[in-house]
């Protein structure tokens, strides 16, 4: 290669290196004035009717009610081999709601299944969750989201829990 050639291609490596190190900066000093959000609602219509009901039974009884826990937030994984592969099972997936005691101890998982829970991925999903639950030793109870079966399926949990 002639000395011509190679000065010309230290130059394109450079400017194409000078090129990415404006883009980065460019990208760094940039500030937003609108973010593409709004809030929402915690619960939907039918998870808060329910969170009303089991809210009076779980006052009655001293119990505290977490809304859409995410299951990281009191699983934890117990092998060092595959840890980020079973972390990210549960790192995006939440429990509807957590039955605690007065101490914050977890008492039990509470699940509102409405018709979407008829899919096999819905199925599927449902299952680990099922199976996790019962791995790390917590009872997780599922609701059909039926509001007349409300009243007596959450009294019976509570009176299990007692």
């Amino acid at each position: 290669m002639s000395k011509g050639t190679i000065i010309t291609i230290i130059i394109v490596i450079l400017a194409i290196i000078l090129e990415e190190i404006t883009r980065v900066k460019r990208n760094e000093n940039k500030t937003f004035t609108q973010y593409p959000y709004k809030s929402k609602m915690l619960l939907t219509k039918t998870e808060y009717a329910f969170y009303q009901i089991l809210k009076t039974e779980c006052d009655q009884n001293n119990m505290l009610i977490c809304p859409k826990v995410r299951m990281e937030d009191f699983i934890e994984t117990t092998t060092s081999e595959e840890k980020q592969k079973y972390r990210n099972y549960i790192k995006s997936r939440h429990i509807d709601f957590i039955i605690c005691d007065s101490k914050l101890h977890i008492l039990a998982g509470i699940e509102l299944d409405d018709y979407s829970h008829n899919n096999t991925k819905a199925q599927k999903k449902d299952e680990f969750k099922n199976d996790v639950f019962k791995t790390i030793n917590i009872p997780l109870y599922r609701i059909k989201t039926e509001k007349n079966e409300y009243i007596n399926r959450i009294k019976e949990i509570i009176n299990e829990l007692n």
